[in-house]
């Protein structure tokens, strides 16, 4: 996979400068960025191999469709473009994979100075459907509010802010293990692999959960879903928490390519003794 732009800031820049943007100035974007956008989701080789296209919304032009039910999305403001992907109801990993080439596009979002926010819960899906041309067969996971900030952010983007804790992450010594899930990983000793690490650690996750779980067994990384149940009864039109982790392997592997760190993704469940009941197995990254 490419990195968002090879001539821009590293990803762990991208990365910081990254935040979920929720006042937006209003501004046009031109149809140049736009595509850049598109084709940068486009060109992120999906994981899976899923095969999620894209689309681009302009709220200016389909103000009739209403795209948001009446009070459920008044927590972003001024945001006028729309990314989103559709997915095969077919394919089964079709959620990380949207998670994953969406993320890319974010990322480069960020190095061209634009403000993001994954929008995943609480949107009108068959408005938004309606407008992209939905085909039989097709589900839209979640879509990405895309424009240049505002300069002030409003009182209610500062509350959700607070609310959904996006200021804190959990520590790396919650998240990353090595060699069992009662050794966390001593960051300080992780060499290059600690700034992938600190990337993955630094992802957006929905309500800021950060479900995944990355244990080091030789030479893989075996990333795992800590499944909160109760949120995923609470989202049953996507599942929100398997998107999480296609943008947490989407910062790993920008990551782990732009520092020479090798390797492909497969399908390598280690079968981890003590591996807590709500930890799903995903995938791995077995480095060459």
């Amino acid at each position: 996979m490419n990195r968002p732009d090879i001539n821009g800031p590293p990803v762990a820049e991208l990365v910081r400068r990254r935040f979920s943007c929720r006042s937006f100035a209003g501004r046009a974007l031109e149809s140049p960025v736009l595509e850049e956008l598109e084709r940068t989701a486009a060109g992120a080789a999906a994981p899976f191999g899923s095969r999620p296209r894209f689309g681009i919304i302009d709220n200016e032009k389909v103000r009739a469709e209403n795209l948001f039910s009446s009070g459920s999305y008044g927590l972003i403001k001024g945001a006028r473009f729309y990314l989103a992907a559709l997915v095969r109801r077919d394919e089964p990993r079709r959620w990380e994979d949207a998670g994953f080439t969406l993320e890319a596009a974010v990322l480069h979002a960020a190095g061209l100075g634009l403000g993001t926010c994954w929008i995943g819960g609480v949107f009108d899906r068959k408005r938004f459907g309606r407008v992209l041309g939905i085909r039989a067969g097709e589900q839209l996971p979640a879509v990405v509010a895309v424009g240049w900030p505002a300069e002030k952010k409003s009182l209610r983007d500062r509350l959700v802010r607070w609310s959904s804790r996006g200021d804190r992450r959990k520590p790396a010594a919650g998240l990353f293990f090595a060699g069992g899930w009662d050794s966390p990983v001593a960051m300080e000793s992780a060499g290059q692999w600690a700034q992938v690490l600190e990337c993955v650690r630094l992802a957006p996750s929905a309500s800021n959960k950060q479900p995944w779980r990355i244990v080091r067994l030789g030479n893989a990384f075996h990333f795992y879903l800590a499944r909160d149940k109760a949120y995923s009864a609470m989202m049953p039109l996507a599942d929100l928490q398997r998107i999480d982790l296609g943008i947490a392997m989407c910062h790993f592997e920008l990551a782990a390519a732009e520092a020479g760190l090798e390797g492909k993704w497969r399908d390598l469940d280690p079968r981890v003794p003590g591996t807590p009941a709500n930890y799903e197995y995903i995938v791995s990254f077995e480095i060459r």
